[in-house]
């Protein structure tokens, strides 16, 4: 325990406690949810150490207490979001979510619960996991085993898909390897497989390249089988007479033989040549047996050597050697092969062609040389004539070799192209038929690419996706090893929990028992139950939050809590434990700022287990509770600004013009003048908030200032549509609660029935039928309809007809309220002029406050009701 000694001690530790953030007001929200460029008002109270705020659904309580938590939840926040806070002191303004300040602000609403309370229903062992870390972490294992076992149902499938796009692939290689290998009748040996063909496919001939290609000629390439050598041709002899002679002769003019020259007849001649050759072994004469003479036979050599040298004799002479060198053609052309056997099946064509063009050019020769010869012959008949010579001009298409003395040409050429490359085949057989196959391979190949690329692409794609599942199905395992092993933050103790759950239900029914680090197992009177009402989950999301305060080293004295709605779902018959839960584990715990416990007597002053509370309900009995609870604690808790200074505030919705439209906007106001302490309970203000603490007086309050403002003409159109919407809700409510009193034997049942037994008399029928009507039309209308226009001009007087209501059941506690709520009688009643008539005395009660204004215009009854 610190003493007052110390007081240098004690402003350090004041120094290290302002600064901790403080949230002062919410400045302004531009866009989320019912705030639309909301700003506060320059006469909005700041926010205390506990700020206590009554709400009614609808007002936006909910909306604040999330944009108060944007660790947890920012989206808020995107529209723009500006908060005062108090630091070391000094205030600023905070615009972003990630401010660190926020990292010691804790909310409790139904966003809570959702995430603190998880009950697996339908569990052999009712599991409940408590804690938003625990509830986290046992959602995301379950999420994860179901990712895991869909995962696993994937990847099985894709395992499925993978080998059957693998089978389909092997398949596709083995039919294109079986393909080559029957056309090139296995060359490759049973070793060229699908797997073969796998590596080689990208090989393969592209389109362009195929279309270039003639495959049935490459194939018979690949497949040939070797052939012997072809003897080259070659020409036929050379012709002894050129053309030129041919011509020069058949164009000779004759001239005048020598003396002595003997003219002979070719016969003659003929007859002579071959008489002097027969006595080349022999001079004996054959037709007279008398010797031959030298003499005579070197006369006849003379006579033969003149007659040769005769014109006739010589184009005779030439003629016979011309059919002697077409001998030699003829039997050139004989030699020519008849068909295109003995060369590859793929030269057939050209061989053939060649062959064709030989023999045509040999045939143009022969007709060259026959032509020739018979110009001769008819030289050597007649000297005297020039006979014509045609020859052929032979195939202009066929380049060969030509005569040297002017013959026409033989085409050899193909012929010996041919010929020359089947040799060189021949010659090279194995090195040739090895580039053909493996050309043709090629080419196959190329045919089969895009299939094969296809279908391997459908099996990538599979294997890809195989893969990506096996990631994830390991990456899943390990994250689920990590889940199931991680530690998780214990939480209160399950005895503490059962203590506060039994103090806050009233009922020791429901108990809690430690299963894991995560779960409990839940037992109602002793037996397993799988099941929890809303009102137990929030229960128990609320004891889970206030027993966790502290968790992950966090200090509560740091701390600033948000608790909204807490008994929003709760039964009503636990709602005053809810409230004593939250009272004694917040304002009950109290320290001294020194560091003491609460029986320290320093000048540093208590505070509370937190640093800051802002606690906002709908009920008015739990606002209500906690407003009486404040107003009680003793005086010495508020000296030297301590923290515990509070502020009791409302927030209501107004209708406001916005543009060219109205919108009910949210609006802060004081629950009575200040909101805040009182040094005595004499003062006026204390006397006013203890009074609207009865939500009897705080409505009859509230309608009675909202009428006297309608009724003085000084209400805007805003305060006005406030009227129009809200008051139905709250004057039912206020007859009610009446009614409930006066007629304590229609309460809980229907409305109408209260109003009759208030006014039992039938003459005033039209009063009952005009509240029951528009109260019950209208009370329960509190949220504005979406294209329809607010206007109903009556309230004012309904109001009237409510006041004159209570008035004429019971005037004595009508001038009560007024005088406890300081309100004149005078703007709550209908004026007079007239007395009432016995009829209307009738159902009213008499009033003896000669202040009333309804006293002077009273007739004595015969019968009174008291």
């Amino acid at each position: 325990m610190r003493t007052e000694g110390a007081s240098g001690s004690f402003a350090h530790e004041w120094e290290e406690f302002d600064s901790v953030v403080k949230i002062m007001r919410v400045d302004s929200i531009n866009d989320f949810r019912i705030f639309h460029n909301w700003r506060s008002g320059p006469d909005t109270p700041d926010f205390d150490h506990v700020t206590l705020v009554h709400a009614n659904n609808g007002s936006g309580k909910s909306t604040l207490a999330r944009l108060l938590s944007p660790a947890t939840d920012a989206s808020g926040w995107d529209a723009g979001v500006t908060v005062t806070v108090e630091e070391a002191g000094s205030t600023r303004q905070v615009t972003s979510p990630d401010h660190p300040c926020w990292q010691n602000v804790v909310v409790f609403n139904q966003d809570y619960v959702q995430r603190a309370v998880r009950v697996h229903d339908g569990t052999a062992d009712a599991l409940l996991t408590l804690g938003p870390d625990a509830v986290q972490r046992q959602k995301a294992l379950e999420e994860t085993q179901e990712d895991l076992t869909a995962a696993s149902r994937s990847r099985e499938e894709a395992q499925e898909e993978s080998k059957n796009t693998d089978r389909a692939l092997s398949d596709y290689a083995k039919k294109v390897a079986d393909e080559i290998n029957r056309s090139l009748n296995y060359r490759y040996g049973r070793g060229y497989n699908a797997s073969s063909v796998k590596k080689e496919i990208d090989t393969g001939l592209d389109d362009a390249t195929r279309s270039a290609v003639d495959e049935q000629a490459l194939l018979s390439r690949a497949r040939a089988a070797q052939l012997d050598l072809q003897q080259v041709p070659s020409l036929p002899p050379a012709i002894t007479v050129s053309v030129l002679a041919v011509r020069d002769l058949l164009t000779e003019t004759p001239s005048v033989p020598p003396t002595g020259e003997i003219s002979l007849t070719p016969t003659q001649r003929d007859w002579i040549t071959t008489g002097a050759g027969m006595h080349d072994a022999g001079d004996s004469c054959i037709f007279c047996a008398g010797t031959v003479t030298q003499e005579r036979l070197d006369e006849l050599q003379e006579l033969l050597t003149l007659t040769a040298n005769s014109l006739s004799e010589r184009a005779r002479q030439m003629a016979q050697q011309l059919s002697t060198d077409r001998d030699a053609v003829d039997r050139w052309l004989t030699s020519i092969p008849l068909s295109s056997a003995g060369v590859y099946p793929d030269l057939d064509t050209r061989y053939s062609d060649a062959l064709e063009a030989a023999r045509k050019s040999g045939k143009q020769f022969q007709d060259a040389l026959d032509s020739a010869r018979r110009a001769l012959i008819a030289k050597s008949e007649d000297i005297h004539t020039v006979p014509p010579l045609d020859l052929p001009s032979g195939n202009a298409d066929i380049v060969g070799e030509e005569t040297p003395d002017g013959w026409p040409t033989l085409e050899l050429e193909p012929w010996r192209g041919v010929i020359d490359e089947h040799n060189r085949r021949t010659a090279e057989f194995a090195k040739d038929t090895a580039a053909a196959a493996d050309r043709y391979k090629l080419f196959v190949l190329g045919a089969h690419r895009e299939q094969y690329k296809t279908l391997q692409a459908s099996f990538e794609e599979a294997r890809a996706r195989e893969r990506r599942l096996s990631e994830e199905k390991t990456r899943l395992e390990q994250r689920i090893r990590e889940l199931s092993g991680g530690e998780f933050d214990p939480g209160p103790g399950v005895k503490w929990l059962n203590d506060e759950l039994c103090r806050l239900l009233g009922r020791d029914e429901l108990e809690l028992q430690v299963l894991d680090d995560r779960n409990y197992v839940i037992t109602r009177h002793g037996a397993k139950v799988d099941h929890l009402s809303e009102g137990e989950k929030t229960a128990l999301a609320l004891l889970h939050f206030l027993g966790s305060l502290e968790d992950r080293g966090r200090d509560a004295k740091d701390l600033c809590v948000v608790i909204d709605d807490p008994i929003s779902s709760l039964d009503s018959d636990i709602a005053f434990g809810a409230s004593a839960v939250l009272w004694g584990n917040l304002l009950g715990m109290l320290s001294c700022r020194c560091g003491g416990d609460e029986a320290c007597k320093c000048p540093a002053g208590k505070r509370m287990r937190v640093d800051q509370l802002i606690l906002f309900t709908h009920s008015f009995d739990f606002f209500r509770n906690w407003s009486n609870q404040l107003d009680r604690l003793p005086a010495s808790l508020f000296k030297n600004n301590s923290g515990l200074s509070y502020v009791q505030l409302e927030l209501r919705t107004r209708w406001r013009a916005i543009g060219n439209c109205h919108r009910r906007v949210p609006e802060w106001t004081t629950f009575g003048a200040t909101g805040r302490y009182y040094k005595s309970s004499n003062d006026d203000g204390y006397k006013e908030r203890t009074r609207l603490r009865s939500e009897y007086h705080y409505l009859f309050h509230r309608c009675a200032t909202a009428m006297i403002t309608l009724n003085t003409g000084s209400a805007t159109t805003e305060e006005q549509m406030d009227a129009e919407s809200l008051l139905p809700n709250a004057s039912r409510r206020l007859l009610e609660g009446f009614l409930a009193h006066r007629h304590p034997e229609h309460m809980g049942g229907k409305f109408r029935e209260s109003l009759k037994a208030g006014l039992s008399h039938n003459a005033d029928n039209p009063t009952r039928v005009l509240l029951d009507s528009y109260l019950n039309r209208f009370s329960h209308n509190e949220e504005a309809t979406m294209g329809t226009t607010l206007h109903r001009p009556e309230t004012a007087k309904m109001l009237t007809f409510v006041f004159d209501y209570l008035h004429r059941l019971d005037p004595r506690h009508f001038h009560g309220m007024c005088t406890a709520l300081k309100l004149d009688p005078h703007a709550l009643l209908p004026r007079r002029t007239t007395a009432f008539s016995q009829e209307e005395l009738a159902g009213r009660t008499l009033c003896h406050d000669e202040q009333c204004p309804f006293f002077p215009w009273q007739e004595a009854p015969a019968t009174s009701h008291p």
